[in-house]
């Protein structure tokens, strides 16, 4: 039976793929004799979560539910969650196939629909990762994967049999090291549960540090370059973990937006003040309540470069009351109280960034033993979901987009 082994690296942009492979011999490796995309185009907004989303889904913001790493939730943003998944993601497809589904780790997925779910580190009783100044408390699906129990008890015994621990440690203050230590656990646990008895058919994870170290250290940057190469290393620790069985695997690499430098943070809370607005990167979401108060937010924001921004892109339902905007390349936006409306950003690389910009290009490789030898200049990213399902053997038809090995 075909096996899928998906592997997502936040933050890792086509560029910085392209540019620096000698510093990435285990995934150079497993890139070799494989099929290539050497730019993956993201949706929009190339953002954290809805990227999660894209990949799992084939499908944008608009059908998917998700257009942000905050959505509107009854009367303010918050954290978007599993939940807030509006069409069956491709765990939950290969589950009703009768496969074997493991996630350990991946944001995005409901705890139910796979057979082994273990949460992301990211995701307790807060949702807060290594960039977040405070946490949100947990709501919907990541509330039921913080209290989650693995009922088939596979990944505890693979770690125990290894001696290896068999749960995040409680967490501590500095919040990077806590991000490195958590895609370690990941890395160690994915590679164990998939050497042991029974194989599971189809195995998601990520490891996020890169994401965070290129909003606080830069882009391309020494700093930012060593967490890639951590990250590579973490691709060798799973490999190591899964030795023979390894070859069962195909394997699909990617990551989910790119990312690019910042010059400067545009502020809501001083240009907007009173208003209730989410900054996506260089996108921002705004509730309004009238045409008065889309006007007033469209002339202060005009004040600084930012436009609105088609909101085709997002839930039908949520175009009502939601306005988007965009800010001049170079900018983002950051919230945060602030007297001024233009500071010095506290992300110096960012990502969400004008839809299109090459920058927020991703890569993405596959290989094992039923992919072709192959390149493809440039994908779309709807073309993920259904290139998966084609290797997992389910059916594709319900995917918009074309896998790729067609």
């Amino acid at each position: 039976m075909p096996k899928v082994f998906l592997i997502m690296l936040d933050g890792v942009s086509a560029d910085t793929f392209r540019s620096h492979h000698s510093r990435l011999p285990f995934l150079s490796r497993l890139a070799a004799g494989g099929f290539s995309v050497e730019r993956l185009r993201s949706l929009v907004p190339g953002i954290s979560l809805p990227g999660r989303t894209s990949i799992l889904t084939g499908r944008g913001a608009a059908e998917a539910g998700v257009y942000g790493n905050n959505v509107w939730h009854d009367t303010r943003f918050s954290y978007a969650d599993p939940d807030d998944v509006r069409v069956p993601t491709l765990p939950r497809l290969a589950l009703a196939a009768g496969l074997d589904v493991a996630c350990v780790g991946f944001g995005m997925v409901r705890p139910e629909d796979a057979t082994v779910f273990k949460r992301p580190w990211w995701a307790d009783n807060f949702v807060q990762r290594a960039r977040d100044d405070v946490g949100e408390p947990a709501q919907g699906a990541w509330r039921r994967a913080a209290d989650h129990v693995d009922p088939t008890g596979r990944l505890i015994a693979a770690a125990t049999a290894a001696g290896y621990p068999a749960d995040y440690p409680e967490r501590f203050p500095d919040r990077r090291i806590y991000a490195f230590s958590g895609d370690m656990h990941v890395a160690n646990w994915v590679g164990l549960l998939a050497a042991a008895d029974p194989a599971p058919d189809f195995v998601l994870t990520e490891f996020l540090v890169t994401d965070s170290v290129q909003h606080s250290h830069g882009f391309d940057t020494e700093a930012s370059l060593w967490a890639l190469g951590y990250l590579d290393a973490l691709v060798g620790v799973t490999l190591g973990r899964l030795g023979e069985r390894a070859a069962e695997y195909n394997f699909v690499i990617l990551s989910d937006h790119g990312h690019w430098h910042v010059q400067k943070a545009l502020r809501p809370e001083a240009i907007l003040p009173g208003m209730q607005a989410d900054c996506q990167g260089a996108m921002l979401h705004v509730k309004v309540d009238s045409a008065a108060d889309e006007a007033r937010a469209t002339a202060a924001l005009a004040e600084h470069g930012v436009v609105p921004y088609d909101p085709s892109y997002l839930p039908e339902d949520h175009r009502a009351f939601l306005r988007s905007y965009l800010a001049p390349d170079g900018f983002s936006f950051e919230s945060g109280p602030s007297e001024l409306p233009v500071t010095e950003p506290k992300n110096i690389s960012s990502h969400g960034l004008r839809p299109g910009h090459p920058a927020d290009d991703r890569f993405m490789f596959m290989s094992g033993p039923d992919v072709p030898t192959g390149t493809v200049a440039m994908a779309d990213a709807d073309q993920v979901a259904p290139t998966v399902a084609q290797l997992l053997g389910i059916a594709t038809g319900v995917f918009p987009g074309r896998s790729l090995l067609v």
